[in-house]
């Protein structure tokens, strides 16, 4: 009889383990806290079911030749159900995925509209929304408009989108060029010496922050990525440097969950807004999309995440911040 058991028990694990998936997310940069955020969120999610969730990547800032030997590793490794990835480089993360023989979506930044790829499921932000409330809060900040550098990183889809998104709404939602500049639409301009950032590291992005703000000085300077903010005590210090400097640059930018050393920055004017995005409920509603996907169910093709807007003059309202 006790043998019998024990051969039930191992029959039992057998069948548990067969039907065991596991589901990868292919971060931008798996140090990236926000990617943290979403992939404890998808595995939280996926382990009620037995499942899991893995976060794939490098370590290393955002980089699409090393996303992409993270992709084709995954598929090579005949581990995954399903995987979800957020697109460095459009066409070049593409190639690595024309021919995949597993599910795969996309999550936080999907691929460029006229890609073969962009039908693809997409679970995210809506990033035209995100640079429209950007725009917002830059209206905000500076009614009379005036000068504005952009920060973002080059050859990202999601973050043009977002970029595309602020300009049109600050110019008055006239026609647009992607990647036009302002120049003097709505009576915004951005000086030609504003740069972009070559990658997504948060030591450039400070540097370049400060860089901005000595020799540029525009009235507006709006992040639409986490990067000069990630490290808040960096951050502040660099910003108590330049108390003396009397600089009169505005800074919004666009984060992940909001903290409470965003709180403390924005009660002492240090921001002068943030428009959040819940990484939590993506990396849910990614786990649900990978495990419907993995059972040849349908999805759907666009999923938006939550965004939370926050002006400066409404942090007495303390249910518009999440706080860690």
């Amino acid at each position: 009889m006790k043998y019998f058991l024990i051969s039930l028990v191992l029959i039992w694990s057998a069948q548990v383990s067969a039907e065991q998936q596991i589901f990868g997310l292919v971060a931008k940069s798996t140090s990236d806290p926000n990617f943290v955020l979403a992939w404890k969120a998808c595995d939280r999610a996926a382990r009620l079911d037995g499942n899991f969730c893995e976060l794939l990547g490098s370590p290393e800032p955002a980089n699409a030749h090393l996303q992409a030997r993270a992709i084709e590793a995954a598929l090579a490794s005949g581990r995954y159900s399903a995987i979800a990835v957020s697109v460095t480089q459009s066409s070049f993360i593409a190639d690595r995925l024309t021919h995949a023989s597993i599910p795969v979506m996309t999550f936080d930044s999907p691929f460029k509209e006229g890609e073969e790829l962009a039908s693809l499921p997409y679970v995210g932000a809506d990033n035209e929304t995100f640079g429209r409330d950007l725009g917002r809060l830059a209206s905000l900040a500076s009614p009379e408009a005036g000068t504005l550098c952009i920060m973002t990183v080059d050859h990202d889809p999601n973050l043009a989108i977002r970029v595309d998104a602020l300009r049109r709404y600050l110019a008055g939602n006239i026609p647009m060029e992607s990647g036009q500049r302002l120049s003097g639409e709505g009576g915004w301009s951005e000086p030609t010496r504003c740069p972009k950032l070559p990658n997504a590291n948060h030591r450039e992005a400070l540097h370049q922050l400060t860089g901005i703000l000595r020799d540029i000085q525009p009235d507006l300077l709006v992040s639409v990525g986490h990067w000069p903010v990630i490290n808040e005590r960096a951050f502040k210090a660099a910003m108590y440097a330049l108390e003396e400097e009397e600089m009169n640059t505005r800074i919004i930018a666009g984060v992940g969950k909001i903290s409470t050393g965003h709180r403390e920055m924005l009660r002492e004017h240090l921001l002068y807004g943030l428009v959040s995005i819940d990484f939590e409920d993506m990396g849910r509603l990614v786990y649900e999309q990978l495990r419907r996907l993995a059972q040849n169910e349908d999805v759907p093709t666009v999923t938006y995440t939550t965004s939370i807007l926050v002006p400066a003059q409404s942090l007495s309202d303390d249910k518009a911040l999440k706080e860690e």
